[in-house]
């Protein structure tokens, strides 16, 4: 076996701890758009943080966000499809419901807004004083035309925001394609009130199905997901940064997430293999397997198990 010295990319550099030098984990295509090149994660020796390296500059990598993953939903009124308004109303009112269970009304900012399924649904209760971040801007322009909400077309890395000025700061999703977290996770501190809390969904390491699908893992979302972060790793940034973990909680994507590593996992799969997952596939999108699943879904996120885990962090005296 080599050792690690023989191993490790030299060259590498972890963001999240400084540390120079990596260990390479695997490499990957773009499984989700199927857009060309190879990626690979590394995995940091001293803080257990795995990356993409090399990390590809926006310039290049926004081009992997471009067909089906930058056509975002459209207003929940606009949405033809019965069942589908119901799955996305399902889902944001449970983003709303987690995020009143610490505030009732106030200020939010929500950071990687999209076209604003969120936001829309927090519009909804009347109670909230809404702004938007988005780097896509064709998605934030949606956001300002349908909804009236202002949207800052930018990435949160490169923000002034105002001190001291939202109750709460959420983002869905966002944390593992930022470039500079650390960077992202001070401006959140500084725009914070005192006592205001940041709600954070991320790919949980921890997770079932990354055991179980190893590199197919929806989470790795190769070249999309520039981090993915052990729990500790992800507590002790938002530690040492002036947060404390009020509360975290397993309670969305969890279905998607798994059809998507199926899929993954399709991709490499030849023969009778391809032919029985592709079967399984079928039957995994039928609704009474959702309503069949959904036990044992939801034992897993209570195990707090699950692919997403959003995290609440309260901004504290440094």
């Amino acid at each position: 076996m080599k050792n690690i010295q023989e191993t490790a990319l030299v060259d590498a550099v972890c963001k999240i701890c400084d540390h120079v030098g990596a260990l390479p984990v695997f490499t990957g295509p773009d499984r989700l758009m199927h857009h060309p090149g190879l990626f690979q994660v590394v995995r940091c020796p001293q803080c257990g943080t795995f990356y993409q390296w090399p990390e590809l500059p926006w310039e290049q990598l926004r081009f992997y966000y471009e067909g089906d993953y930058d056509s975002y939903e459209t207003a929940l009124a606009d949405e033809t499809s019965p069942i589908r308004r119901w799955i996305r109303r399902r889902y944001t009112l449970k983003m709303r419901r987690f995020v009143e269970q610490f505030f009732s009304s106030g200020t939010l900012l929500d950071i990687g807004c999209g076209t604003g399924i969120f936001l829309e649904e927090m519009q909804g209760s009347g109670n909230w004083k809404l702004q938007g971040v988005e780097p896509i801007t064709s998605a934030a322009r949606y956001v300002v035309e349908r909804f009236g909400i202002p949207v800052i077309n930018e990435r949160v890395e490169y923000l002034e925001l105002p001190d001291c000025t939202f109750d709460v700061i959420t983002m869905w999703n966002v944390f593992e394609h930022l470039e500079d977290p650390k960077v992202a996770i001070k401006n959140m501190y500084r725009a914070l009130k005192p006592n205001g809390i940041c709600i954070v969904a991320v790919p949980n390491y921890e997770s079932i199905s990354r055991l179980i699908f190893g590199k197919y893992w929806c989470g790795w979302d190769l070249p999309r997901h520039l981090f993915v972060l052990p729990r500790t790793t992800l507590l002790e940034l938002f530690r040492r940064e002036g947060f404390k973990a009020s509360t975290n909680k397993c309670f969305i994507g969890s279905y998607a997430i798994l059809g998507h590593s199926l899929a993954f996992l399709q991709q490499d799969l030849q023969g009778a293999r391809y032919s029985l997952l592709a079967m399984l596939r079928r039957l995994f999108h039928l609704p009474v397997s959702r309503v069949l699943f959904y036990p044992v879904q939801r034992v897993i996120e209570n195990a707090g198990l699950s692919s997403i885990t959003v995290w609440v962090f309260q901004k504290v005296s440094k």
